[in-house]
């Protein structure tokens, strides 16, 4: 990670940063802030009632594994490419281009199923194209967030967005129980719909010039394919970067066993309830909201390997007590934590990544780190699915655990890993 210093924000805060929470003072960060959680919030909806729809009609944990990985799948396909679109276009435009289609594409699959009823094929293919705008909008909300804030303040953004989203999520799985329960799943496909329209006039907000590209990338316009290799070369150029872009890839396969089938181990070992398994994805999701305001409190930025390791191997041992659990307080409370040190780490590494990455290169460097973690998702989908028929979620789900602390583990072994936030990467292909 190179030392320079990402483009200032256009105007600065109306008082001196200060607190949890300062970042808001930044009218940019302020409209991104209620854009995020406003999509978060209708697509944890979304979320419970797909996987709540696809069970309920097809009984088989392969059919949520597919959902799964209709999810995730358009991000690690699609999610090099948009990190190269985000550093040749203008960032606000694309993130209101993502939103709308996001908007047609459930309110479209909200109508065709309450007209035509169940279809597997209809429900996958829906959501193949709002999973592909998000992979398109998700590069370009990160790179924009250092153009809307201080560069000290990046924590506290990052921790506030989390805190947010995590609410959202927390908030908006709960009601996805409920709306399920009460009034059918095609509504919260419908709520969905609205949420994104929302998100998209508030990014309308932010300042179209705080959406162009920054002043050190205004030059002679290059190949699609030489941006690309630029990012690469990037990342690659610098040992410290590679391991923490693609150290996780272990931890991210094994917990594709976990939070996909929640559904599954809600229905088992708790009657088959919606409500607790809103309950296990509303705990994640809060867990991520205050793991995210944790790292604005504490100084993070320089043992940051350190701080991501230990989170990891915590996290494992959360999934472990929740693979034994047959309480649902007691998996509540594992799941809350499961979200906590998923949130911690996950705003560690934003946070440092934005600090020290030039605007112009962020983009794609942020896209080969998320692919980088998330590509072994979808195997891990395919895997989990059969080992839950096979020996059932308790077994599975320590497995697991037990794969990911060993994970945590080796990357704290690793002296790189270790160096992440403690100096300034200089790779070659960035001097």
């Amino acid at each position: 990670m190179p030392g320079s210093t990402p483009t200032p924000p256009a105007s600065p805060p109306p008082v001196p940063p200060h607190g949890i929470g300062h970042s808001l003072l930044y009218p940019g960060f302020r409209h991104l802030f209620s854009s995020s959680a406003a999509s978060t919030f209708g697509a944890a909806i979304s979320i419970v009632a797909v996987s709540w729809i696809v069970y309920h009609y097809t009984q088989s944990s392969l059919d949520v594994a597919y959902v799964g990985l209709v999810e995730i799948g358009p991000g690690i396909v699609l999610g090099l490419a948009a990190g190269v679109i985000a550093d040749r276009y203008n960032r606000r435009s694309l993130m209101v281009t993502a939103d709308l289609t996001r908007m047609a594409g459930m309110a479209v699959l909200a109508v065709a199923l309450y007209l035509l009823g169940f279809s597997l094929v209809l429900v996958l293919g829906v959501m193949v194209v709002v999973e592909s705008f998000s992979a398109l909008f998700t590069p370009a909300s990160q790179a924009i967030l250092p153009r809307l804030v201080d560069p000290t303040s990046l924590e506290d953004a990052n921790g506030l967005l989390y805190s947010s989203g995590g609410a959202a999520r927390s908030i908006g799985s709960a009601a996805g129980g409920i709306v399920v329960a009460l009034f059918g799943a095609v509504w919260g496909l419908g709520i969905n719909a609205v949420t994104y329209a929302l998100s998209a006039i508030f990014i309308l907000q932010i300042a179209g010039a705080l959406g162009s590209l920054p002043r050190e990338a205004a030059r002679e316009r290059t190949s699609f394919r030489d941006d690309f290799s630029e990012g690469m070369r990037y990342v690659l150029g610098d040992r410290t970067l590679s391991e923490v872009s693609f150290g996780y890839l272990p931890s991210n396969f094994l917990s594709a066993f976990i939070g996909p089938f929640l559904v599954v181990y809600a229905t088992t070992r708790f009657g088959g309830s919606a409500a607790a398994f809103g309950y296990l994805v509303g705990a994640v999701a809060l867990g991520t909201a205050a793991g995210g305001l944790i790292v604005g409190r504490l100084s993070t930025r320089r043992r940051a390997g350190l701080w991501m390791g230990s989170s990891v191997v915590a996290e494992a041992a959360l999934y472990g007590l929740l693979a034994v659990s047959s309480n649902l307080g007691l998996s509540v409370v594992a799941a809350l934590g499961s979200g906590l040190m998923i949130g911690f780490g996950n705003t560690i590494y934003y946070s440092v990544m934005q600090a020290t990455v030039p605007s112009r290169v962020l983009g794609r460097v942020m896209s080969i780190g998320d692919f980088g973690s998330f590509v072994a998702i979808p195997a891990g989908l395919v895997v989990g699915g059969l080992l839950i028929a096979r020996y059932g979620v308790g077994i599975t789900f320590a497995v697991a655990a037990l794969g990911i602390f060993v994970t945590g583990v080796v990357l704290l072994s690793l002296r790189d890993f270790r160096a992440f936030g403690e100096r300034p990467s200089a790779p070659s292909s960035s001097s």
